[in-house]
């Protein structure tokens, strides 16, 4: 029996390769780096969500005082009134801003004090809000992009009618398709405020003539 050494052996088969094993962090760097990622998001998310919270109580904070004290238009959108000590206007919130914070559909978890600003919000524009308060806001918001222009400005339409102020009720009633011609449940409450009021009309114009 012949045997050889190591050195009569070829050279591909004397060497054998070792491959040494992968490291832990290594093998899983991947799923590392998709958890890191996981975990900032829900940081950062984290974070903002906590100071919308803590904005969220300020601002209904605000509104609530403005709505104890009858300032109803103050309560709904909010104001600023200058500070002459800090030398600078200092805002304060209202229940619309509340809602606005919130109106996202992926805003989650949402506080409790969201659902009492829309409850006020629906209060003060359906039995608070007077003549003057509608007009105001329109004016102020013609030309912006406010969600509840469309809301106030049918609202003040109402007032008008229920005032007696017939002509102007029926010309908002009427110019509403034409301002918000994507709100289809506005124009669908302004034509039934609008056949509403024409029905009175020939009502009381029946009874007149009788």
């Amino acid at each position: 029996m012949v045997q050889t050494t190591l050195a009569q052996q070829p050279l591909a088969e004397a060497i054998v390769e070792v491959n040494p094993p992968q490291s832990w962090l290594k093998r899983y760097r991947w799923a590392l780096l998709f958890a890191g990622l996981i975990m900032v998001f829900i940081a950062t998310y984290g974070l903002a969500w906590w100071n919308a919270y803590r904005l969220t109580n300020d601002y209904l904070d605000d509104a609530d005082a403005s709505f104890e004290a009858g300032n109803y238009l103050d309560a709904l959108t909010g104001y600023e009134k200058y500070d002459t000590e800090a030398k600078k206007y200092v805002e304060y919130g209202g229940y619309m801003q509340v809602q606005r914070i919130w109106e996202n559909d992926y805003s989650y978890p949402v506080p409790d004090g969201v659902q009492r600003a829309k409850d006020r919000i629906h209060e003060i524009v359906y039995e608070r809000l007077t003549i003057e308060d509608a007009e105001q806001f329109v004016q102020e918001n013609i030309g912006r992009t406010n969600p509840y222009l469309g809301m106030i400005y049918l609202r003040l339409g109402e007032l008008y009618e229920t005032d007696g102020q017939l002509r102007d009720a029926e010309d908002i009633y009427e110019s509403i398709p034409d301002l918000f011609p994507n709100d289809k449940a506005l124009q669908a409450r302004a034509a039934d405020d609008l056949a509403k009021y024409r029905r009175n009309i020939l009502k009381n114009e029946t009874f007149v003539g009788a």
